[in-house]
């Protein structure tokens, strides 16, 4: 059987996946799914795959603040 190759997307477009995002906000990968499963963060599934825009969860930490 074949290996897929991983892509890791490239910050420089903009864009992260969830391992990153999840790093980025300092939670859980699982915490992270469960916001988005609950439309609470903004993400894009583009063939699948979990992406987040930087600027939008930027933004969204911004609005989150108390």
């Amino acid at each position: 059987m074949k290996t897929r190759k991983q892509y890791k997307p490239d910050p420089k477009f903009g864009y992260i996946d969830a391992a990153d995002c999840a790093s980025m906000l300092g939670e859980s990968l699982s915490a992270l799914y469960k916001k988005t499963a609950l439309g609470l963060i903004p993400n894009y599934k583009p063939n699948g795959r979990l992406l987040f825009k930087i600027d939008e969860i930027k933004d969204w930490i911004e609005r989150s603040k108390n």
